[in-house]
């Protein structure tokens, strides 16, 4: 509604792109500072695991999973704004772009990464030897 008033009914196609566009960034930002901490909390966790206290590390891997957590519903928040601005184009009789809209399979694969990437950096924390090899056993081939 407050776009409608705002351009007095009427919204130029370069504007709706341009809107479009921005909450476009917008999955995108969400998504690249989800992959920075995850990529810290898990450098985090190989190198400091087992020197940190149990608590330490059940602090930390609930900071991290709070911080994914409103990372994610920013995420999917963002994806609902997607779809309210696609949804404008015909709203305005304009016509989108042919490429215009968010695609499901990237949306799916995103959710996935998310959620099984959180998972995996947190259990890296709170359990710091899960997936390591030992010092004296290199993995060796052959």
């Amino acid at each position: 509604m407050f776009l409608a008033q705002a351009f007095d009914g009427e919204i130029p196609e370069v504007q709706l792109l341009e809107l479009f566009l921005q909450v476009n960034g917008d999955i995108d930002t969400q998504f690249q500072v989800w992959i920075s901490i995850t990529f810290a909390v898990l450098v985090a966790s190989f190198v400091a695991g087992d020197k940190l206290r149990r608590g330490a590390r059940a602090g930390v891997a609930l900071l991290y999973l709070c911080a994914a957590w409103v990372l994610f519903i920013r995420y999917l928040r963002a994806g609902t704004y997607l779809q309210y601005v696609v949804g404008l184009y015909p709203l305005y009789a304009v016509t989108p772009p042919s490429t215009l809209g968010a695609s499901p399979t990237a949306g799916l694969l995103r959710t996935a990464l998310f959620t099984v990437g959180s998972a995996v950096a947190a259990l890296s924390v709170l359990f710091p030897r899960l997936g390591r090899i030992p010092d004296g056993g290199a993995a060796e081939s052959g």
